[in-house]
């Protein structure tokens, strides 16, 4: 009987601990969604190394994935740590940053237009956007 009840108290602490974690998460249907479709539109081989560490090239394309709507609230707002992250993700000299929020502020409604409202866009606009982010092909179109 003493074994049952210490069972059963153990479960019903791992319930209740797991019911205060998923609570606590501040993560929305919307993000996990983006996070899926970037995941599963590329293999792993294109976005980690042989070490496992995520390659330089898709840190910027992950972080915008993981973060998306707290990138909107920052650009909605033109400032913010998540976008300040980007902007270092994406390279923009640290003198550039403020033009860069500003710029993207400016631009909110195209960013997050809502037929288009996804993470992948989101970059591919701010990229296109700027002109030093640019791919050479990109700049003959």
């Amino acid at each position: 009987m003493r074994n049952i009840t210490l069972r059963g108290l153990v479960g019903v602490l791992v319930l209740a601990s797991t019911g205060l974690v998923v609570s606590a998460c501040n993560t929305s249907k919307a993000t996990v969604d983006t996070f899926a479709k970037f995941t599963s539109s590329t293999s792993p081989g294109d976005w980690i190394n042989a070490d496992g560490v995520i390659r330089e090239s898709q840190k910027a394309r992950l972080f915008t994935a993981v973060a998306f709507e707290n990138l909107e609230q920052d650009i909605a707002r033109g400032n913010g740590e998540y976008l300040t992250s980007l902007a270092v993700l994406l390279k923009v000299p640290s003198g550039k940053h403020d033009e860069f929020m500003a710029r993207s502020q400016s631009n909110y409604s195209l960013l997050f237009a809502p037929n288009i409202r996804t993470a992948e866009s989101l970059l591919a606009t701010l990229i296109s956007k700027r002109e030093d982010l640019r791919t050479d092909s990109q700049r003959l179109e």
